[in-house]
């Protein structure tokens, strides 16, 4: 990808963060997720969610069934809200499944303790998807992708575009300088889980640019593709199959 001409914008960063290694305590995995939940509630994940699932219903031809799948899904909170905000509009049925690799996450995310609508959990890998084609409706990954770069990358968005009948949804942060230091000072502020306070700058720095998601779309056929920036250094690909 093309160095950045803005001093605002560093170059992306490819270093591993410290919650994709294996063998870290369960509980501060778990730990790590319950902030990651309070993130997407205080720095407007679960906003730009929120309208991006109103113009599926609104744009996209569905019917009064609808599955989804969210891809890295972490604890399940992203499907479950997207389940209660379909619920809201009508729909007959919800089919939400949360998929995600690591153990720990799987079973939070299938756990009975949490708030809301159930949803369907498959440990599976995020680059060979365990689903036919065009078999889910809606096919989303929320602050996901950043984990890869290259060749991964690209196999990531090419399986989530395989798997979509209507829609994909990739929404990741926007790589800046301000977010950077933004996050540094909420980690600081907010949690004291060293997973997160390291993992979360390092994320800004692994984010993407409009022309990054651009070119990276425009290697999957079959999509009208768009990119879309939001309020919090959030940007968002959206795929609507052709």
């Amino acid at each position: 990808m093309p160095r950045s001409r803005s001093w605002l914008v560093p170059d992306r960063r490819s270093d591993p963060e410290l919650m994709d290694a294996p063998g870290l305590p369960a509980e501060e995995v778990a730990d790590a997720y319950a902030v990651l939940r309070r993130v997407n509630r205080h720095l407007g994940n679960n906003r730009v969610i929120d309208r991006e699932v109103a113009r599926f219903r609104t744009e996209d031809p569905i019917g009064t069934t609808v599955s989804l799948l969210d891809v890295g899904s972490g604890s399940g909170d992203i499907p479950r809200r997207i389940t209660r905000l379909l619920d809201h509009l009508g729909l007959d049925r919800l089919v939400p499944i949360a998929l995600d690799r690591d153990p720990v996450a799987t079973s939070i995310a299938g756990s009975s303790s949490f708030e809301g609508p159930p949803v369907h959990v498959v440990r599976g890998d995020a680059l060979r998807l365990p689903f036919s084609d065009h078999s889910v409706d809606l096919v989303t990954a929320v602050k996901f992708a950043h984990h890869f770069e290259g060749k991964a990358l690209a196999r990531l968005l090419s399986e989530m575009a395989r798997v979509a009948r209507c829609r994909v949804v990739v929404l990741d942060i926007r790589r800046h300088w301000l977010a950077y230091w933004g996050f540094v000072a909420w980690s600081r502020v907010f949690t004291r889980n060293r997973l997160v306070r390291f993992d979360g700058p390092l994320s800004v720095l692994r984010g993407f640019t409009d022309h990054e998601l651009t070119e990276l779309a425009a290697t999957i056929d079959g999509f009208q593709w768009s990119v879309r920036r939001n309020l919090g250094f959030q940007i968002s690909l959206i795929g609507k199959r052709k």
